[in-house]
C-alpha cells in the first residue's frame, strides 16, 4: 500500500480502503484470509513527520487446534506507526541503528509504504492456539471422532459393556 505524500495535507486526514492479502505482502504461509482486509487509517501529518493510527478488519481462515475443523476468525486489529523523512534515502543504516530509533518508519518525502506494519499486525493478531469455540471438546484420543458432534463410539461401547 503506497501513500503519496505529495497529496497528503498537513494536519489530520483519514483513509479507508480494501486490500488483498498479497497487497500487504501476506503469503498463504502467513495467513489465509477469507476476503480482503478493510484498512482504516488516521494520519496526522506535521511537515515531514506522520503519525498513523490504523485499524485492520477482516477474516482469517484457521484450523481449530482441538477438533481440526476449519473456521473463520474475525480480525479487528489496531496498529500505530510513526514515520519521519530520512535525510538521504539512498543510504541504508545499520540494523542496530534502526533498532535504537524506537520504531521510526522512514520515508523519502514522496511515497510512504506501510505494508510491513499491516502484515505484522495481521500475523501478530492471529491466535497461537486457534479454537473454533472456547468450549470445543476436540477429538477422541482413541478413535478420533469429533466430540463436538456428541459422544463417540468408544464412550458408548465403554458405557454399554
Amino acid at each position: 500500500m503506497q501513500i503519496d505524500l505529495r497529496e497528503l495535507p498537513d494536519g489530520l486526514s483519514t483513509l479507508e480502503l480494501d486490500l488483498p492479502a498479497e497487497g500487504v505482502g501476506l503469503t498463504p504461509a502467513d495467513a489465509s484470509l477469507s476476503g480482503p482486509l478493510r484498512v482504516h487509517l488516521k494520519l496526522d501529518r506535521r511537515e515531514n513527520e506522520i503519525w498513523i493510527r490504523g485499524k485492520v478488519q477482516g477474516g482469517a481462515r484457521l484450523e481449530c487446534s482441538r477438533c481440526l475443523a476449519d473456521y473463520v476468525q474475525n480480525l479487528d486489529l489496531e496498529f500505530e506507526v510513526f514515520c519521519a523523512k530520512v535525510q538521504n534515502p539512498n543510504v541504508v543504516s545499520h540494523k542496530a541503528v534502526d533498532e535504537e530509533d524506537g520504531g521510526i518508519h522512514p520515508h523519502d518525502g514522496r511515497v510512504l509504504s506501510i505494508d510491513g506494519e499491516i502484515r505484522e499486525a495481521v500475523i501478530l493478531g492471529l491466535p497461537m492456539k486457534p479454537l473454533c469455540r472456547e468450549a470445543c471438546a476436540g477429538l477422541c484420543p482413541r478413535c478420533g471422532e469429533d466430540l463436538n458432534q456428541g459422544p463417540c463410539r468408544c464412550a458408548q461401547a465403554a458405557a454399554g459393556g
